[in-house]
């Protein structure tokens, strides 16, 4: 399960859970982006989730960018997931009233995350 730790706390207290997602209301997604990329995240995935009044997400929609071997040159994969991201966010944001999406699931992956464990 990803680490919420690396987002300022008042992100880690807006966070909804589903399962191993993350999602965020959409006034706050923006916020997210900027931390993941402060914190040096590559951002691999955004949806867009309409949640109902019982705190269940279904995915709207989803981002399909291509980051290819992004832990070749991680700091550069980095910058170019923040801008998909927020490209992303941006169409999200245009349809999101018709479209009933009311939050933002982000993934993202640090150094190190799916590396086998040492044995």
């Amino acid at each position: 399960m990803k680490d919420l730790v690396i987002l300022p706390e008042h992100l880690r207290g807006t966070a909804l859970v589903a399962g191993g997602d993350f999602g965020w209301p959409l006034d706050e997604a923006s916020d997210v982006i900027q931390a993941l990329a402060d914190a040096g995240a590559v951002i691999v995935g955004v949806e867009a989730w309409s949640v109902d009044s019982a705190g269940v997400p279904a995915s709207v929609g989803w981002s399909s960018y291509d980051l290819d071997d992004y832990a070749g040159d991680w700091e550069a994969s980095v910058t170019a997931s923040k801008v998909e991201a927020e490209r992303v966010l941006a169409g999200v944001m245009e349809t999101a009233v018709e479209d009933e999406v009311n939050y933002i699931g982000i993934d993202w992956d640090t150094p190190g995350e799916g590396e086998p464990e040492p044995e």
